[in-house]
């Protein structure tokens, strides 16, 4: 199972934790500004030294993809589960992903840094992620040369993420600060003690789905477990303040609640069209059913399975062909009634 359907700690508002690790080879130019041939290099070596590590897994259990070599599709479909930045749909030599089997631990090669590892597990689980992402790091540094200073510590592109090079980033579902309004000053609160909130999609995208990113933004200074430590204390007092949001939603009006949520699945369960975002909003109605205990007879991770699945190029690349606008809308709607109620009939 692919670690975006499992259900991990703190389930029901944090949906995943991300820990991305940035690193560059020494005496090489950034991505940006690398010669065809250079970004031919860059890739080899970093490939060699991938091949060349003893691995916990078997080497079957990963799979090297010249990004150059999928159809547009098949790029996309990994961008709406997370897997690839957007950056990685731009234009360049040499672009490859490295992911194992269960897609938590990958490799992207030229994004913006030579390298970046990127390590992801379900709910509230950064240290996990960490040491996913540290482990893997650490072999390839013995491998390669890498690019360092004494005063700064890892160099990189960007220059807010040179020293430990570590972004980490949770996935929170938050309809109870939403719904009341607190998202707001929460933002500009965690704006200002150097966290970025984003949309599910990342930089520049909005606040769909009731779904929430925050990342560090300080990576100069300190220590990785500082990073981590802070982080997850912040996520902790989120999910009270959440929880509390969720208990004044529920006693300000229960039977409003209940009646939005109800209504969400009597759309999903009998709708013969709909689009990618009338469905996002509906399944999150439905994940905040669950949560409150409105609805008992419905797992979590049916909805993981549909939030990975729904998405445009993932559901033509799951039909097996290139489909019009009104045909995605109506295998989107099959989908969403066969998770929720079962394979139904060849009726339409």
């Amino acid at each position: 199972m692919a670690w975006y359907i499992e259900n991990g700690p703190q389930n029901e508002i944090v949906l995943s934790s991300r820990v991305r690790i940035a690193r560059n080879l020494e005496d090489t130019p950034f991505p940006n500004r690398l010669t065809p041939e250079q970004a031919t290099q860059v890739v080899k070596k970093i490939e060699d030294s991938f091949l060349s590590l003893k691995l916990s897994k078997p080497r079957s259990d990963w799979n090297i993809v010249k990004l150059d070599e999928l159809e547009n599709m098949q790029r996309l479909a990994l961008v709406e589960k997370h897997l690839l930045s957007r950056s990685m749909l731009e234009p360049g030599c040499g672009k490859t992903l490295i992911i194992n089997k269960d897609e938590s631990l990958s490799m992207m090669i030229l994004e913006e840094d030579h390298l970046r590892i990127q390590a992801m597990t379900a709910g509230l689980d950064l240290d996990k992620a960490y040491q996913l992402a540290a482990d893997l790091t650490y072999s390839l540094e013995n491998k390669l040369s890498l690019a360092w200073s004494d005063d700064f510590g890892f160099l990189t592109a960007c220059p807010t993420n040179t020293g430990t090079g570590l972004r980490a980033s949770v996935m929170l579902f938050l309809p109870g600060l939403i719904r009341t309004e607190q998202i707001r000053y929460l933002t500009d609160l965690l704006a200002k003690a150097g966290y970025a909130v984003r949309g599910s999609s990342g930089e520049g995208s909005k606040i769909e789905g009731y779904k929430v990113q925050i990342s560090n933004q300080m990576t100069l200074g300190l220590s990785e477990q500082e990073i981590l430590s802070d982080l997850s204390h912040l996520v902790e007092n989120l999910i009270q303040k959440e929880q509390e949001a969720r208990e004044k939603l529920t006693k300000a009006d229960k039977v409003g609640l209940a009646d939005k949520i109800w209504r969400a699945r009597g759309v999903l369960e009998n709708a013969r069209r709909i689009s990618f975002s009338e469905a996002c909003g509906l399944i999150s109605e439905l994940r905040l059913g669950v949560g409150l205990g409105i609805i008992e007879d419905l797992s979590l991770i049916s909805l993981n399975r549909l939030d990975a699945n729904i998405g445009p190029a993932s559901l033509q690349q799951i039909s097996g062909q290139a489909l019009s606008a009104p045909a995605r809308d109506e295998f989107r709607a099959k989908m969403i009634r066969d998770e929720l109620t079962g394979p139904e009939p060849n009726s339409q």
